[in-house]
C-alpha cells in the first residue's frame, strides 16, 4: 500500500512549481561579517555532528567563482548523489547544489511527505526494508508516469538518493538520465550517524557500534560494485591524501565540493573530445 501511495504521488512531488528556486539576499553585510562567514564556511568539516540546513550552507565567493568557471555548459543536467547514507553525504550534496545554483532534493524527505511524516517513513522502513528500497527510487522514475519526464525537465537538480538507487539494474539505468556521483565516505562516520539517531554514542556503547559497523559493511560489500558504475567517484580518503591532510577529520565540505566540480570538469572535457572525434558519448 505504501508503495502504491508513493508511486501515485510521484508526479506531484516532481512538479517544478513545488520546488522554489534558491534566493540569495541582495543585502550586503559589513566586510568584517563577510570575512568571518567565509572563514566559517571554509572550516566546515565534512563530518559535522549534525546535518546542516540547506539555507545555512552558503558557498564562499571563491567557491562560486571556481564552480562557475568549471561547470559552464554542464548546467541543466540532473545530478544524482549515491553512496552510504550519512550526514556528510547530505551536507556535501546541499553545498554542491548551492554552489552550482541547483535545486536540492532528498529522496527520503520526499518519501516522508508521501507517506505522512518521519514516523510513517520509519515504520515503513522497519516493516518492509526491501519494499522501502524499491519504492525509494521507483516511485519517482516509473516510466508510465509523468515523474521521470518532469524530473528530467527540471534539469538543474541535485537529488540525494538512498541505497534504492542502485539496488537493481533498472534503477541504475534510470540514473543514466543525468550524472551520478558516488560520495565514498568512511563507514565509521556512517555508523556514528546511525548511533546518534538512536541517542547512542560509540564511546559509551561499543557493542552497538560494532553491530552498526557490521550491518553497514555487509550493505557496502553488496553495493560497492553498483556504486562504482557512477559517472564520478569522490572518496573522502582520496581528497584528504590529495590535500596532504594528516587526518580525514581535516577534510572540509568545500574540499569535497571542489573535487566533485573538478571531476565534472573532466567529464565535460571527455564528452567534448568524444564528440569532436565523432563518437557517441
Amino acid at each position: 500500500m505504501a508503495m502504491r501511495a508513493a508511486t501515485a504521488a510521484a508526479t506531484g512531488f516532481f512538479s517544478p512549481s513545488t520546488v522554489p528556486p534558491r534566493r540569495f539576499s541582495s543585502v550586503t553585510p559589513p566586510a568584517s561579517l563577510c570575512t568571518a562567514r567565509c572563514i566559517q564556511r571554509h572550516r566546515l568539516r565534512a563530518f559535522p555532528s549534525l546535518e546542516i540546513p540547506l539555507e545555512e550552507l552558503n558557498p564562499s565567493v571563491d567557491l562560486l567563482r571556481r564552480t562557475a568557471e568549471a561547470v559552464g555548459d554542464f548546467r541543466k543536467t540532473p545530478i544524482y548523489i549515491v553512496g552510504t547514507d550519512c550526514t556528510a553525504k547530505r551536507n556535501i550534496a546541499k553545498l554542491l547544489a548551492n554552489s552550482i545554483i541547483y535545486r536540492y532534493l532528498s529522496s527520503e524527505e520526499l518519501l516522508e511527505d508521501v507517506l505522512g511524516g518521519k514516523d510513517a517513513l520509519r515504520a515503513f522502513k522497519e516493516s518492509d526494508e526491501k519494499g522501502y528500497l524499491e519504492v525509494e527510487v521507483l516511485s519517482f522514475f516509473l516510466p508510465h508516469t509523468e515523474g521521470l519526464k518532469q524530473l528530467t525537465s527540471m534539469g538543474s537538480l541535485v537529488l540525494c538518493c538512498g541505497d534504492g538507487a542502485v539496488m537493481n539494474s533498472t534503477n541504475l539505468g534510470l540514473l543514466r538520465h543525468g550524472v551520478s556521483i558516488w560520495i565514498d565516505v568512511p563507514l565509521e562516520m556512517a555508523a556514528n550517524d546511525m548511533l546518534k539517531s538512536t541517542g547512542t554514542q560509540a564511546t559509551t556503547d561499543p557493542d552497538s557500534f560494532s553491530q552498526a559497523m557490521s550491518k553497514l559493511r555487509q550493505r557496502y560489500d553488496e553495493l560497492k560494485e553498483r556504486y562504482g558504475v557512477s559517472d564520478i567517484t569522490v572518496s573522502v580518503q582520496n581528497v584528504a591524501s590529495q590535500r596532504g591532510y594528516s587526518s580525514i577529520d581535516l577534510v572540509t565540505l568545500e574540499d569535497m565540493v571542489l573535487e566533485i566540480v573538478r571531476q565534472i570538469e573532466k567529464l565535460i572535457r571527455a564528452k567534448e573530445m568524444m564528440e569532436a572525434a565523432g563518437k557517441p558519448f
